[in-house]
């Protein structure tokens, strides 16, 4: 089966500098510094995704993601490579795209609708539950310029999921729609997928990633260093992350201008390991039993009140169980550059028989940044489960109660 999407050595160019007015000025240019200077805001990028399939592409601000995505949508051209896409495509890329704020959400339904490719009576046909999947019905003879971010994402994205697209574009937008609009969201993702739709979705939240997406690319620089499912591709870019982040000791990484903190690198996790109940380093545990788990950490500097974190997934991403030191409202106590601590977690594992991640992380006191983070720091297997299947014993018990006639 042809591949919906195929991208094949996908590059992007950008002069650096703002508009030369004159010759003089160009030729002034080019003898200073002799050729232009560029920036390849994506280089030599290759994918493909099938007929309902879904790929995530991660990265730090700056990586190139958001670039991919208008070339995608034919907003701007490749320098070059080659893009095929094998359908009608819809794109939701920038917050409001499409939308004239001075018309009302219903005029922008027909309007946006008539850029995507859609002819009126199409439009028409799917008004209702458009109109119903946005849930502005109260709003929709109001002007959009008095709607709010998220009554924009709702009806952008209600608009573009009900064009019926071989191919779906979705950029970081849906971050502004409270929960229960982006659980609905992907449950309309999951269902274009099922009838054929191709996507790929842009996001930083990885949970996000994980749970819409089969596939992932990871981008750094505007170059892929990864490929592969959407579990191991959040782990390489956590991976990477940590990498630079231990060369720069700093706020990483920097890319045009743009800083995104993702480690500081002000405490670094050493060691993980899971011991059982005999207190013993192990990868195999009984289903049932009780564990432990010690992160070694150092400090280099001076830390008050971090958060420490751990989460146990799925091979494929589904999260299992996850806890913080703030949830469990433990105190936790301050700490000193050049000290080293143990942190003991002690876990009871009703799991069922399977192979499971282990993550932990520490941030910040206001979430605003971590100090480090390991996505994957172990993996370990649960055996001897025998009386249920799936993921969490639940410890049934059966009564049979004889009714009266």
């Amino acid at each position: 089966m042809a591949p919906s999407i195929l991208v094949d050595q996908l590059s992007k160019r950008y002069r650096i500098g703002g508009i030369l007015p004159d010759f003089r000025s160009i030729l002034s240019r080019w003898r200073d510094n002799g050729l232009e200077k560029y920036h390849w805001a994506v280089k030599d990028v290759s994918f493909e995704v099938p007929p309902g399939g879904a790929l995530g592409i991660i990265g730090p601000n700056g990586a190139g993601k958001t670039t991919i995505l208008k070339l995608l949508s034919q907003v701007t051209y490749p320098t070059r490579g080659q893009i095929f896409m094998n359908g009608r495509f819809s794109a939701l890329i920038e917050l409001g795209a499409g939308f004239h704020p001075d018309l009302t959400g219903r005029e922008n339904i027909y309007l946006n609708g008539t850029i995507l490719g859609m002819k009126r009576s199409e439009i028409k046909a799917r008004f209702d539950r458009i109109v119903d999947f946005a849930g502005i019905g109260q709003y929709l003879d109001t002007p959009v310029k008095r709607y709010s971010s998220g009554m924009y994402a709702r009806l952008g994205f209600a608009i573009a999921a009900h064009v019926d697209p071989d191919i779906l574009l979705v950029d970081e937008v849906l971050a502004v729609g409270d929960y229960a609009y982006q659980v609905k969201c992907y449950a309309r993702m999951d269902e274009l997928r099922e009838n054929g739709t191709a996507l790929i979705l842009v996001s930083h939240n990885m949970d996000t990633i994980r749970r819409v997406c089969d596939k992932g690319l990871v981008l750094y620089r505007g170059e892929a260093i990864y490929q592969g499912t959407s579990a191991e591709a959040v782990v390489s870019y956590s991976e990477k992350i940590r990498e630079v982040a231990r060369q720069a000791q700093a706020d990483v990484p920097t890319e045009g201008g743009l800083s995104q903190r993702v480690m500081t690198f002000d405490a670094e996790i050493m060691d993980v390991c899971l011991l059982d109940e005999n207190g013993e380093r192990t990868s195999i545990v009984k289903s049932g039993a009780n564990a432990k788990v010690l992160v070694d950490v150092v400090f280099y500097k001076d830390i008050q009140d971090p958060i420490f974190a751990l989460a146990f997934r799925t091979p494929d991403g589904n999260r299992v169980y996850a806890t913080t030191t703030r949830w469990l409202k433990l105190h936790v106590p301050s700490f000193s550059s050049g000290e080293r601590w143990r942190i003991e977690y002690s876990v009871h594992l009703p799991l069922l028989n399977g192979s499971y991640d282990l993550s932990v992380n520490i941030g910040a006191p206001d979430f605003g940044h971590y100090y480090d983070r390991l996505e994957n720091a172990l993996t370990f297997e649960v055996v001897d489960a025998v009386n249920a299947k799936g993921i969490v014993d639940l410890n049934s018990k059966v009564n049979f109660l004889k009714l009266g006639a």
